[in-house]
């Protein structure tokens, strides 16, 4: 993944969604909407979001050091969880207004609304063309993709509560299309929160079935047993693997290493490994030789 290309899509991100938001923001406090300014606050998050995963790139440049052997990478995993967390917060202010717009409903001038929430259809589906193409590849653009692409779905909800409001005068649907939206996002960013939880706990990374892991080392000739194996993310498109490898003495270590290497790299996409080999001697004692893949 290249960090550089993601930082300048997000920093033209940021750009599209400051400006956005502050329109958001003016027209939704003159036309009494809760749903723009739940909108626009939603935006703040992205914004927030993204000026974190700005800094959690500049960290992840940042060399490995005597007491930091791996680096700064898990700083994007942190930003991804304090973003997620923050996200919450945020729904949870939308769900208490919305209950409080229900029982004290205010006129809203729905056609102001409803022109700034066309403009916000175009400014997401700008920005998640934009950083699509690295949704997959970073947890931290996922984070901002996902909170884009639920703005979107905000924004649709504006524009239907606009558009009822202005025909009908019910001015609580506001209230109720804000609750729905706040719901929505609440149970993205629990998926997220579930995820990043996942890796700090140093949790197997769910493409890596453990299970075809032993297998697939296990059958390679001369590997007699696979023990205290370990899978972990470190962060987005880093996996790390260490394990135990029990080999026939009769076979050359470096041959069998160079196999379990070759497995690992090609058929479970892991570059970044640690493998003891054990050798059985024929006096039951175990020759141990440490090697980093």
């Amino acid at each position: 993944m290249d960090r550089n290309a993601s930082k300048d899509k997000m920093l033209s991100v940021l750009a599209v969604i400051f400006l956005y938001m502050l329109a958001e923001v003016i027209t939704g406090y003159y036309s009494h909407s809760l749903s723009l300014i739940a909108d626009a606050g939603h935006m703040l998050s992205d914004a927030g979001g993204i000026l974190l995963a700005l800094l959690a790139i500049w960290f992840t440049t940042k060399p490995a050091t005597a007491g930091k052997t791996y680096g700064y990478y898990r700083s994007e995993i942190l930003v991804s969880f304090i973003n997620a967390l923050v996200l919450v917060i945020i729904t949870a202010v939308i769900l208490y207004e919305s209950y409080n717009r229900f029982k004290h409903p205010e006129v809203i001038a729905s056609g102001s609304v409803f022109f700034v929430a066309l403009i916000g259809v175009l400014v997401n589906i700008f920005s998640l063309k934009i950083l699509g193409s690295d949704s997959t590849s970073s947890l931290n653009v996922k984070t901002i993709y996902l909170e884009l692409l639920s703005d979107l779905y905000a924004t649709f909800g504006v524009i239907l509560s606009s558009a009822i409001s202005y025909f009908t005068h019910w001015y609580q649907i506001d209230a109720i299309i804000s609750a729905l939206i706040a719901l929505a996002i609440l149970y993205r960013t629990w998926l997220l929160i579930c995820e990043c939880t996942h890796i700090l706990m140093e949790g197997s990374p769910g493409h890596i079935n453990l299970n075809d892991l032993h297998k697939a080392i296990l059958s390679i000739p001369g590997v007699i047993d696979v023990h205290d194996i370990h899978v972990w993310t470190i962060t987005s498109g880093l996996d790390s693997m260490s394990g135990h490898v029990l080999i026939d003495n009769q076979i050359p270590s470096t041959e069998v290493l160079n196999k379990v290497t070759q497995v690992l790299n090609n058929d479970f996409h892991l570059h970044h490994t640690t493998i003891q080999v054990e050798k059985t001697n024929t006096d039951n004692k175990n020759e141990k030789c440490d090697s980093c893949i």
